[in-house]
């Protein structure tokens, strides 16, 4: 008996975790935000959820066959496809995609995913961030399957409109609504939020105790209220600067993210560490550290250049003394010496993260915040 409670208990728990996003859903352009969106959004999704993947595939219209899938993890691990590293977290029923983006261009992509309207309706929420600035845009689906409930036109304005004003032109607040509404939001651990850097840091320049000033790239949201406005406030530390040296060993970079501000002035400390970052480089999460890239591939170039160098001089002053061939054997000797000694007196590439920089904070701690504190 224990056995099978245990069992429902995790089949309700798994339950739990499902967004609702299988079947087929087509794109309603009169009710989508898309404005200037660059690349036009698939005209038809065909969705397959388990419970550990989201198998999406986009079609231009509902007839032809799917283009190549993509596979969105849903246990909280993420997943590289190309260019593309996704990783996901589950906000109730609703699904946040964070998709970094790297390339000639580096981006990076920030979702909401939720199915409303018993299952009729999914709104994708998409925050496209670049280095020249940000782009928002608002997708819905209608599934093809599902025909949308009756809504009276009470609900449908809530629906349609700002949910909060429309439902005060309807009715005041009750006491024990009052008392409903003085609740906690809270931030889990692990909870992932875009940042972009302010300030240009390098291991060249900065040195251990240096600021760093961030601010949030997109809204954080708490089951559907907006906790964290974009553009709150990050402060944090260089913990460790170290630039490569002239033998061995790569540059490296440690942060780490201390204080949240929100415009309110509303204000939390914590202790955290990037989880990704768009720049060069390598990023060791467990440990916030960025480490620079090597540079073989620059000193055996500099080496063969100034060989070939050598090599050439070596040769004219062979050929005006009879001895061509072995005036370029020793010049081309002493040029690669001689780029031997430049290559080992240069230092690798520094870490180089310029102002604009779009990182991710990785909370180590819960961040509680209350209605009152939320109200702008």
């Amino acid at each position: 008996m224990r056995l099978i409670s245990l069992f429902l208990f995790a089949l309700q728990m798994a339950s739990a975790q499902s967004g609702g996003f299988s079947g087929t859903w087509k794109l309603n352009s009169n009710k989508s935000d898309l404005r200037d969106m660059p690349d036009r959004p698939a005209a038809v999704l065909r969705a397959e959820e388990s419970a550990v993947v989201l198998k999406l595939s986009g079609l231009t219209q509902a007839s032809e066959a799917a283009a190549k899938a993509i596979n969105y993890p849903l246990d909280g691990s993420s997943l590289k496809n190309g260019d593309w590293s996704v990783a996901t977290k589950w906000e109730g029923t609703a699904l946040l995609v964070s998709t970094l983006v790297s390339g000639p261009q580096n981006y990076s992509i920030m979702e909401r995913w939720k199915v409303e309207n018993g299952g009729s309706r999914l709104t994708i929420n998409r925050t496209i961030v670049r280095a020249t600035g940000e782009q928002e845009y608002v997708l819905i689906y209608d599934n093809v399957n599902v025909a949308p409930p009756l809504l009276s036109r009470r609900e449908e304005t809530i629906r349609d409109g700002d949910a909060r004003q429309s439902e005060r032109t309807w009715r005041k607040t009750t006491p024990e609504e009052a008392k409903v509404e003085a609740r906690e939001y809270v931030l889990e651990p692990g909870t992932r939020i875009l940042l972009r850097l302010t300030n240009s840091v390098n291991t060249k320049n900065t040195t251990p105790g240096a600021r760093i000033y961030l601010e949030t790239a997109v809204p954080v949201y708490v089951q559907g209220k907006l906790v964290i406005p974009r553009g709150s406030y990050v402060m944090g530390t260089v913990t460790e600067s170290q630039r490569a040296g002239r033998v061995k060993g790569k540059s490296g970079l440690n942060l780490r993210f201390e204080t949240l501000t929100l415009p309110n002035g509303i204000s939390r400390d914590f202790r955290s560490r990037p989880g990704s970052v768009d720049s060069k480089g390598n990023l060791d999460a467990s440990e916030g550290r960025i480490k620079g890239e090597g540079n073989k591939g620059g000193d055996a170039k500099t080496t063969a250049q100034t060989a070939g160098a050598g090599a050439g001089i070596g040769g004219l002053i062979g050929a005006a003394s009879g001895h061509a061939g072995m005036g370029a054997g020793v010049g081309a000797a002493a040029g690669a010496v001689g780029g031997l000694i430049g290559a080992l007196s240069s230092r690798g590439p520094d870490v180089v993260l310029p102002s604009g920089t779009t990182m991710e904070l990785v909370l180590d701690r819960e961040l509680k915040f209350t209605t009152d504190e939320l109200r702008q």
